[in-house]
């Protein structure tokens, strides 16, 4: 899994039509709903037909953006290639890349550096974890790509989001 599912949902708003862009599965979301930590960001403006989403009509939802690290954070530090890394380097930083980097071993552009754990005696710092401000959740590469052991936890925790908020409506809570 390298890409997320990305789509873009129309809802009507109190405030008028709004594009949001999710990466939760289609059929969630008409079951479902968007909960606001699923929406990566909204368009600025309708799409032409056949137009791609690009930086230009993007804007990121911050809510999305917070969620995002702190499921880094908490699920960073059990992942077998960062505790590797961390026992490789003995001490400083190890970044959580944005797989979408044209250039993965070598000079990594600041908007594909999604963050950083601390490292100490060949562990990961506890609570260590610092995102990088200027991590772009889309550059002109593309969305983010978290890599084959952090992006299923994102999807996994959204997922969840969106159940637990049908639950509750379903209940009526």
């Amino acid at each position: 899994m390298t890409e997320l599912p990305i789509s873009v949902c129309r809802v009507e708003t109190p405030e008028g039509r709004k594009d949001y862009v999710t990466c939760l599965q289609q059929e969630r979301v008409f079951t479902c709903g968007i909960p606001p930590e699923a929406i990566l960001g909204i368009l600025l403006r309708p799409l032409e037909t056949g137009e791609a989403i690009t930086p230009a009509v993007f804007a990121r939802n911050r809510v999305f953006a917070d969620f995002m690290h702190a499921v880094i954070a908490r699920r960073g530090p059990t992942l077998p290639g960062l505790i590797a890394e961390a026992r490789r380097l003995g001490k400083g930083w190890v970044y959580v890349i944005d797989q979408r980097t044209p250039t993965p071993q070598g000079a990594v552009p600041s908007e594909d550096i999604v963050g950083a754990f601390e490292i100490k005696g060949g562990k990961v710092v506890p609570g260590s974890y610092r995102p990088s401000p200027e991590h772009r959740i889309l550059s002109a590469r593309g969305f983010l790509r978290l890599g084959s052991e952090l992006q299923p936890y994102l999807l996994e925790e959204l997922a969840s989001l969106a159940e637990g908020g049908a639950t509750a409506a379903r209940d009526g809570n």
